[in-house]
C-alpha cells in the first residue's frame, strides 16, 4: 500500500446481459483421443459454437460497476475443481485526490463472461483502510481473501476473510496480525493455500516503523522483515507472528536501527507465497533499496526462499537474479512504479517460475527466470515481450500464473502499440516449454487507455494506477485482470483468452 474429472466445454455467453444466448453443455468424464476445443468469447454478441478459436480482438468485459470513483491493484482466483468460478477484488477508491478508497470484490459463476458486484469487505469499520487483497481457493468450494487493514495512525494489521460459497458471500474479517502502537506497519500481504493439507499461509512486509524511521532526514527507513503466518483451522485462528528472511552474504543494504555488515534479509518488498505439488512452500519477494534521501541507487535483488515443513523451517534464500530497476515515474509519465516479482509454481511439477520489468535493455521490458528443483537453482533470464528491442516501448507490471498442462502465462501493460509510448495496453505471453521461450505475444486489450484521465494521487502525491495486476488460467483459457481508463475512468477489465495448448 505505502511502498511501493474437471467441468469443461461450457460455452460462454459474450455480451452482459444478452438475452437468448444458449449455453450447449459437453461434459467429458474421461480423456478422448481428438484435440480438445476451444470454447472462448467473440466480439459481436453471439455465442461460439464447439471447436471454435476466435482470433483477436478478444472481448473485453468490465467488471466493476459500482459507485466507487477509480478501481486499481485488482486481483483474481480461479476455482481449481470449477474453472467457470472466479473471484476478482480491488481498490474501490471514494476519493482518488487524497487517496481514500477500502477493497470491494466481485464474483463469475460463468467463466468471465458476466460479474456480480460484492461490495465492500463485510466487517471493517470506519476509520479503518483496507488494501492490497489476494485471494487463494481451498478446500469443499472455500475463498480466502487477504488485505492489509490500517486505521492510518497507530494500527496497522493483516487480516482473513473466508467465503464458503465459492466467493459469493465473505464473512467478518480474523486478523492474523495486529499492531496498535504505532511500530510496525503491515504492508502487501499475500496469501496462499497448500495442495497437501489446506493449511493457509500469509506472508507480507514486516515495517519497522519506529520514530528514526519516519524522520525526513534519516539516510534509510527501518527493516522491512518477511512477516509469515499460518492456519490450519480453515482461517478461524493464525500462529503468531514470525520473521523468516534468514539471512545470505548478499543482502548487504544499510538499514537504520540494526547493526552495521549484517547479512539479514530484511529489506522485503513484494513477497509472495506459492506451494508445489508436493507441499514445499515458496516464497518469493523483492529485496529492495530501503535508502529514504540518499543519492545512491542499489540495485534490487530478487529472492526466493523455501521451506519443506510448511513453514516451520526455511533453507537459505537463494539469489534469483540482480535486476536493473525500472524508472519511476517513467519519463513523461506521473504513475509511480516498481519492480516487484510475479511468482507462480507449476500445479503439477517442481517447476517455479518468476518474472519482473527490468530496464537493463529498454526503459522497461518483462524477464522471466525458472527453476526446476524446488527453488534452489534458478535459469539466466528470459525476455518475455517480443518487441523490438530499443524501441522505446514500456512493458511493466507483470503478473504469472500456470495452468494444470504446464503452460506458463505473463501479462503485463504495454505501450507497444501506440508510437508515442504514453498509451498503455494489456498483453500476454505463453510458454509451452517451462520458461524457455515464449510465444508470439498477444494484445489482449481492445482499446489503448491514457493512464492520465482519472489519475489518484498516493500519499507522496504520486499518480497512481496500481503496483500489479491479475491473472488466472486453467487448461483453455487465460484471464488477465486489469485496470484501465476507457470510460473516462479508472474501471476493471477482463477477458477469457484461449490458451496455447502443449503437444499432445
Amino acid at each position: 500500500m505505502r511502498r511501493p474429472a474437471r467441468l469443461i466445454g461450457v460455452l460462454l455467453c459474450c455480451l452482459i446481459g444478452l438475452a437468448g444466448c444458449n449455453l450447449p453443455v459437453n461434459i467429458l468424464a474421461t480423456p478422448t483421443a481428438t484435440p480438445i476445443p476451444y470454447y472462448s468469447l467473440q466480439g459481436g454478441g453471439a455465442c461460439v459454437q464447439l471447436g471454435s478459436k476466435p482470433a483477436a480482438p478478444y472481448l473485453n468485459v468490465r467488471v466493476s460497476n459500482d459507485s466507487a470513483r477509480a478501481h486499481s491493484e485488482p486481483e483474481i482466483a480461479e476455482n481449481p475443481n470449477n474453472p467457470l468460478d472466479l473471484v476478482g477484488g480491488s481498490k474501490f477508491f471514494t476519493d482518488p485526490a487524497r487517496y481514500a478508497f477500502n477493497i470491494g470484490y466481485y464474483y463469475s459463476m460463468d467463466g468471465g463472461c458476466t460479474w456480480t458486484d460484492g461490495g465492500l469487505l463485510p466487517g471493517f469499520k470506519s476509520p479503518t483502510t483496507t488494501s492490497d487483497i489476494t485471494f487463494a481457493f481451498g478446500p469443499n468450494n472455500r475463498v480466502y481473501a487477504a488485505v492489509l487493514d490500517t486505521d492510518n495512525q497507530n494500527q496497522s494489521g493483516v487480516s482473513v476473510s473466508t467465503s464458503t460459497d465459492g466467493g459469493r458471500t465473505f464473512g467478518l474479517p480474523v486478523h492474523v496480525y495486529n499492531n496498535t502502537d504505532g511500530t510496525i506497519f503491515s504492508d502487501k500481504p499475500w496469501i496462499g493455500v497448500s495442495p497437501r493439507d489446506g493449511s493457509i499461509v500469509v506472508v507480507w512486509s514486516y515495517d519497522h516503523q519506529e520514530p528514526v524511521c519516519n524522520d525526513p532526514n534519516a539516510a534509510q527507513a527501518c527493516p522491512q522483515e518477511l512477516g509469515f503466518a499460518k492456519s490450519t483451522d480453515g482461517g478461524l485462528t493464525f500462529s503468531p507472528v514470525r520473521q523468516v528472511e534468514g539471512t545470505a552474504p548478499f543482502c548487504t543494504n544499510p538499514a537504520d536501527t540494526r547493526p552495521a555488515n549484517t547479512n539479514s534479509c530484511d529489506a522485503v518488498l513484494g513477497a509472495t507465497p506459492a506451494f508445489l505439488p508436493d507441499g514445499t512452500l515458496a516464497v518469493a519477494y523483492a529485496y529492495v533499496d530501503l535508502g529514504a534521501t540518499s543519492t545512491i541507487t542499489i540495485p534490487t535483488r530478487m529472492i526466493v526462499l523455501t521451506s519443506s515443513d510448511g513453514g516451520d523451517t526455511w533453507n537459505t534464500p537463494v539469489l534469483v537474479a540482480t535486476i536493473h530497476d525500472i524508472p519511476s515515474p517513467f519519463p513523461g509519465l506521473k504513475f509511480r512504479n516498481f519492480s516487484l516479482p510475479a511468482f507462480a509454481a507449476d500445479p503439477r511439477t517442481n517447476h517455479l517460475y518468476i518474472a519482473w520489468a527490468d530496464s537493463r535493455n529498454d526503459p522497461s521490458d518483462i524477464y522471466l527466470s525458472s527453476s526446476s528443483d524446488d527453488g534452489q537453482s534458478w535459469s539466466a533470464p528470459v525476455r518475455v515481450n517480443d518487441d523490438t528491442l530499443g524501441n522505446g516501448a514500456l512493458q511493466f507490471q507483470p503478473q504469472l500464473a500456470v495452468a494444470p498442462d504446464g503452460v506458463v502465462s505473463v501479462a503485463f501493460f504495454d505501450t507497444r502499440y501506440d508510437p508515442q509510448h504514453k498509451l498503455i495496453d494489456e498483453t500476454l505471453a505463453q510458454s509451452l516449454d517451462h520458461g524457455q521461450t515464449f510465444l508470439p505475444n498477444v494484445r489482449v486489450t481492445t482499446q489503448s487507455w491514457d493512464s492520465n484521465v482519472d489519475l489518484p494521487l498516493d500519499f507522496n502525491h504520486n499518480g497512481f494506477i496500481g503496483d500489479y495486476q491479475g491473472l488466472s488460467a486453467d487448461d483453455h483459457f487465460v484471464h488477465p485482470f486489469w485496470n484501465d481508463t476507457r470510460t473516462g475512468s479508472q474501471e476493471i477489465f477482463t477477458a477469457a483468452v484461449p490458451s496455447a495448448q502443449p503437444a499432445k
